[in-house]
């Protein structure tokens, strides 16, 4: 009987999980569709296709009863809702999954929230909670604000887990951002390295991030002190 009830379950889930990622995907089409080109360079916003968030959320390996996960450059949902469904899989998912989700682009945040609406509803039909906190703000002026520590910070949330398809772009030495990022010890000049960087400081020891980035933080010594702190 046990063994039955699992396998409705799981196939339930599957359905769940297909349809999670379409909203998010066919949302994401619709506007690209209308949206300026100049518009998504300059944001830096290069959205995850289904398939490749799929991928993402399918490395993920820890087993918690409470998940809180952070998904600092949101776009549509799409890789959060990847990670729903992943968890959905489980023989033993999660009781209870928290989002938070940092999106800059105000155009994006109608389309965030109806994906996070629909993986509260399939969470629920799994017996899950699902709760979300949406931030329409710049990650790398609060995530260098939770990470500052001194006495007019707040303390930093702890996060297990971290899914991210960081925005591609630079960060001038003479801006705001980066003096942010120096005051944590965080500097970079790149967008993808410096929201790492401050993810990395935002997890749980050892909690998981897994994130698309290009393979020239591997060399040179531009990169050493973003290496540095993504072993230590």
């Amino acid at each position: 009987m046990n063994t039955t009830a699992t396998t409705t379950g799981e196939k339930k889930a599957k359905i769940n999980g297909s349809y999670l990622l379409a909203i998010p995907e066919n949302l994401r089409a619709r506007f690209f569709a209308s949206s300026p080109p100049h518009q998504q360079k300059e944001l830096g916003q290069f959205l995850t296709p289904p398939h490749v968030a799929d991928l993402m959320a399918s490395m993920f390996e820890s087993r918690f009863r409470t998940f809180r996960l952070l998904d600092a450059g949101a776009g549509m949902g799409i890789l959060s809702a990847a990670f729903v469904h992943r968890q959905l899989l489980r023989k033993h998912p999660p009781k209870r999954i928290e989002v938070t989700a940092y999106e800059i682009d105000k155009a994006f945040i109608s389309g965030l929230e109806k994906t996070y609406e629909a993986c509260r509803v399939a969470c629920r039909e799994r017996g899950m909670d699902f709760s979300f906190i949406i931030r329409n703000a710049d990650f790398i002026a609060e995530g260098a604000e939770m990470l500052r520590n001194d006495l007019f910070s707040q303390m930093p949330p702890s996060f297990d887990a971290a899914i991210v398809n960081p925005p591609y772009g630079k960060i001038s030495t003479t801006s705001a951002g980066y003096r942010r990022l120096q005051s944590v010890g965080a500097e970079t000049t790149n967008l993808y390295a410096a929201f790492l960087n401050l993810i990395i400081g935002l997890l749980k020891p050892n909690g998981e991030l897994v994130a698309i980035t290009p393979r020239s933080f591997c060399n040179g010594s531009y990169f050493k002190l973003f290496r540095k702190r993504l072993v230590a």
